[in-house]
């Protein structure tokens, strides 16, 4: 008899329903999409292949095919200098478990990372099939896929408390040798000896010491690839100049309450204009000091909005919201350390108290509890949209996709792209709080490098003999040849111009994105990541996601 998983996890589907959202970070993936594949080119550069032919096969217990491969890694400068894969093919169905799922279906329209990894490695990721949360909280779509016996073959999260339960179920393999044998360039990259401490969270290491998981998004440790252009640092990036946080604010609404305040294409301009500086008295150009200034400014703006009677398309528009639609984490976790002036990865659950020098539930502090009454007063007030704590994701990014909210916070933030073609004639721009940060009572701790990401493998649904080729697909996506061919494409895809070692992209638009963070999609349309920039992109990457090898939470 299978194992089942623990009550804890069998929920059923009225409870799936009533769950309350207090979740962590919502997910950048999205549901399934076909993607177009016709651009990538399935060719190998002939000379590469016969000058490896004859590698040896000096891995122990290292399949010929895989150790063809493997000796080839110090070798080749490109994906594209890899032979074609003569093995089995496999199409594996992923369950984006991260964060409750995405509204948005985008897809990529000339998709070169997907093919390119298949004709490598045999392996790649059933678009059609993969699935995310579907607006559940993750242990209610467990429960869900646990009553149906409906597995995928692998899922990719980084909660790995929930997903220990499928540990303890035995549900999936134990990945231990195969990872040692199979992924040198995992070793390459982290080596297993230099964080244990992270391993050990993002391997799902049980009681018994063994790997259950392979880790992504791993930090880079040995700086195998810089930054695409280190020397321009776009000002839509993520964190505030004191790395406090921010808020985004409708310019035209801002420029109405305060007519020195600069519209984003005059901070954009004034970037060139400096040649890619700020001074602090140029961003800091709205007088807004304490949490008290916070609310002042937002019921300033809602009178402003009566006022003028201003709407979206015939609908109205609100100050703020309470609740993004996907979970709690903007406004318990970002919108309220910013206003408390806590430094970042502190958040609802815990923190390091300087004063009592213990870790403390912060949700427990009265100043927590005392800033969701003032949130509380402010949904009354209808200043925080009452509308907003019933509202889905899907509702919630239309509404912001509209302009329907002057401020906004974290990653709800309206897409530049739809409001541009939507003829929009104004902007969301950053609002800083000028005052330090409360370092009497709160550090700011480092926190493991990267997000923490892993991929477990389910034993009903993928056969172990096929547990090595999986594992050379993930190994190749997180070596130094792979992380280049998701962030140019390979060079058979002919994106980029070569010369002297240096890469130049031939499409302007996506030189903007993947080397200026700019937000315009273009990356997307390829299915390219820069994960080395801390990207303020608002738009959701294409299925599947290739977040691996992962840097961009270490920039």
């Amino acid at each position: 008899m299978k194992k089942q998983l623990s009550t804890g996890v069998r929920l059923s589907l009225t409870a799936a329903l009533s769950v309350a959202m207090l979740a962590g970070c919502s997910s950048n993936n999205n549901e399934p999409a076909k993607n177009d594949t016709s651009a990538a080119a399935n060719t190998n550069t002939e000379a590469a292949a016969d000058n490896t032919t004859n590698a040896a096969n000096t891995t122990e217990n290292a399949a010929p095919a895989e150790q063809f491969y493997y000796d080839m890694y110090d070798k080749v400068t490109d994906s594209s200098d890899f032979p074609d894969w003569k093995g089995k093919q496999l199409k594996l169905k992923l369950w984006y478990s991260h964060g409750t799922g995405e509204p948005t279906h985008n897809s990529a329209e000339q998709d070169v990372v997907t093919p390119e990894a298949k004709r490598v490695t045999g392996v790649e990721i059933d678009q059609e099939n993969s699935f995310d949360n579907g607006g559940q909280d993750l242990n209610v779509k467990m429960g869900m896929l646990n009553a149906a016996n409906d597995w995928p073959d692998v899922v990719m999260s980084s909660d790995t408390s929930a997903l220990a339960e499928l540990v303890k179920a035995g549900k999936v393999y134990d990945l231990t040798e195969v990872i040692s044998k199979y992924a040198p360039n995992l070793a390459k990259r982290t080596p297993f000896d230099k964080l244990p401490k992270v391993l050990e969270n993002i391997t799902i290491k049980n009681l018994d010491g063994k790997t259950y998981g392979f880790p992504l998004e791993l930090g880079d440790p040995d700086n195998t690839l810089k930054v695409l252009d280190p020397s321009f640092v776009s000002p839509n990036s993520q964190q505030a100049p004191d790395g406090m946080g921010s808020i985004w604010v409708r310019d035209d609404l801002l420029k109405k309450l305060y007519p020195t305040a600069k519209t984003q294409d005059e901070i954009d301009a004034l970037y060139v204009k400096n040649g890619g500086k700020f001074s602090k008295e140029e961003l800091y150009d709205v007088p807004l000091k304490t949490k008290d200034d916070f609310y002042k400014f937002l019921y300033d703006m809602q009178a402003l909005i009566k006022k003028e009677n201003i709407k979206e398309n015939g609908k109205p528009v609100e100050t703020t919201y309470a609740f993004g639609g996907g979970d709690n984490w903007s406004t318990l976790t970002m919108l309220q350390t910013y206003l408390n002036r806590i430094p970042a990865n502190n958040n609802y659950f815990t923190y390091y108290d300087k004063k009592t020098k213990e870790i403390e539930f912060m949700f427990q502090q009265e100043w927590f509890k005392q800033t969701l009454l003032e949130f509380n007063k402010l949904v009354r007030d209808k200043v925080m949209d009452p509308k907003s704590l019933l509202e889905n994701q899907a509702t919630h990014t239309e509404k912001m996709n509209n302009g329907q909210y002057a401020v906004a916070y974290l990653w709800d933030t309206p897409d530049e792209s739809v409001l541009k073609a939507a003829g929009k004639k104004y902007r969301y721009r950053k609002v800083f709080l000028d005052s330090p940060a409360n370092t009497d009572q709160f550090i700011s701790p480092a926190g493991p490098s990267g997000n923490n990401q892993t991929i477990l493998i389910f034993k009903d649904k993928v056969a172990e003999e096929d547990l090595p080729q999986i594992i050379h697909y993930l190994d190749y996506m997180v070596s130094e040849v792979g992380e280049k061919m998701y962030t140019w494409g390979p060079r058979s895809a002919g994106l980029f111009d070569e010369k002297d070692g240096k890469r130049v992209f031939k499409d302007k638009d996506l030189e903007d994105a993947m080397v200026y963070n700019k937000d315009n999609g273009a990356n997307n349309k390829y299915n390219l990541h820069n994960n080395r920039l801390g990207s303020s992109s608002k738009q959701w990457p294409p299925y599947p996601t290739y977040m691996w090898g992962g840097f961009h939470c270490n920039t």
